[in-house]
């Protein structure tokens, strides 16, 4: 007689099996804020195990704002690429049990208020916290019921582009051309793998980071949509943005390139990336952004300074071509030109260390390096076997067509 085998269940499967998570998060500093939220430096202790994170707040407490925050923890804690910075997910805590003051500073949040940590490097803080110690399981019986949600980020320990941009304008240099490039080509690869699904929207310097490491990791997916969407309403930066992004025309990875290649020329030529005046209300600065994308003439970089290889200003060019079917159709395309055609022509070129490296060297203004370092930077030798590791900023390293534009941006209206 036939009996019918009977698979008696695993002891050891755990599958579908539920617990709570005992982590609780100490805010250690704020680290910036701007007109979305502010970006608090937390320790992070689970059972005893301690590790740094940024804890990403919204300047609202609504349903909306919170379902906009869920939608981008969504899409970012999805994207695993080692040149995107890691999202673990969200976070919350009773609104009740935040300092009245808080709650209303960060309701009154706007882009005029943004700031952010001005160092070329922040310094990882160590020891005890004398703070309080934000858990998971708090609950409240007071009558603000709403909840403050924060999506939780690896923490990375550098600067951003815009930071260390910045800091070489105040000090008269501008980033060498092959490691301004390396750091957009690591970017086209976060590109990359994320255009898979989404169109990110937001490419600027400062969702550009570095960390210690020297390793390039794109941040803020905040303003991400699916490739070829039309969005419901307009975001973003308006200086970055591509000619069809500024129309309210659906969107696909080409217009991220559009807004990299911008990124890229600003760090060549060191040009500001005209803005329309900040004081004029939006609607104006939006038709005056249109204005500008389609009609400011902008030569080549190599026509603008004299130290920018020809081959790269090209790529740079069809990087930011006004028509999105004369830019490459996707990242790896500008990335593998980036390298195949310059970074690594010759054989040699930047790496993630080299990247640190020359951090450091920054840092000490350039100052006693040592014979590591320089071999580090080798590919920064010149033709007379000098290793040229700074690149100035003064008129006179500008041709006549970069002198013009340098007058002009000087004249074009701020706000």
């Amino acid at each position: 007689m036939r009996r019918d085998h009977v698979t008696e269940p695993d002891a050891n499967d755990l599958s579908g099996l539920e617990f709570p998570s005992s982590a609780s998060y100490t805010i250690i500093e704020e680290i910036g804020r701007g007109g979305m939220g502010i970006v608090f430096l937390a320790e992070k202790d689970a059972e005893g195990v301690a590790d740094e994170v940024c804890l990403k707040t919204l300047r609202s407490l609504s349903p909306k704002a919170v379902k906009r925050l869920k939608q981008e923890a969504n899409i970012a804690a999805a994207l695993r690429q080692e040149n995107i910075v890691k999202t673990y997910g969200l976070e919350s805590i009773g609104a009740s049990l935040l300092p009245e003051a808080f709650r209303r500073e960060i309701e009154d949040l706007s882009a005029d208020k943004a700031r952010r940590t001005q160092a070329i490097r922040r310094i990882r803080p160590r020891g005890k916290r004398a703070s309080a110690k934000l858990r998971k399981t708090q609950k409240s019986k007071r009558k603000d019921e709403r909840r403050l949600y924060m999506l939780v980020m690896d923490y990375v320990d550098g600067t951003d582009l815009r930071t260390l941009h910045s800091g070489h304008v105040r000090s008269q240099r501008l980033l060498p051309c092959l490691l301004s490039s390396f750091v957009v080509s690591r970017v086209c690869r976060a590109l990359d793998y994320a255009h898979k699904w989404i169109v990110h929207r937001d490419i600027s310097p400062e969702n550009i980071l570095i960390d210690q490491q020297g390793v390039t990791k794109l941040s803020d997916f905040g303003l991400a949509i699916p490739s070829g969407v039309p969005p419901k309403h307009l975001a973003g930066k308006l200086c970055y943005m591509s000619p069809e992004q500024l129309r309210g025309e659906p969107l696909d990875a080409r217009s991220d390139i559009y807004s990299l290649g911008i990124v890229l020329y600003q760090m060549l030529t060191g040009l500001p990336v005209l803005q329309p005046p900040a004081s004029l209300p939006f609607a104006r600065q939006l038709e005056e952004a249109r204005r500008l994308a389609e009609t400011c003439p902008r030569p080549a970089p190599y026509l603008v300074r004299d130290d920018i290889p020809k081959v790269l200003s090209d790529i740079c060019m069809r990087m930011v071509e006004r028509k999105p079917e004369k830019r490459m159709s996707r990242a790896l395309d500008a990335c593998s030109l980036l390298e195949q055609k310059y970074l690594y022509a010759s054989g040699f070129g930047p790496t993630n260390n080299s990247l640190a490296c020359y951090i450091k060297l920054a840092e000490r203004s350039f100052k006693g390096a040592s014979q590591d370092e320089l071999r580090q930077l080798k590919f920064l030798q010149t033709g007379g076997g000098r290793i040229r590791v700074q690149r100035t900023l003064h008129e006179d390293d500008y041709t006549p067509t970069g002198r013009d534009l340098l007058s002009a941006y000087r004249s074009y209206p701020r706000g």
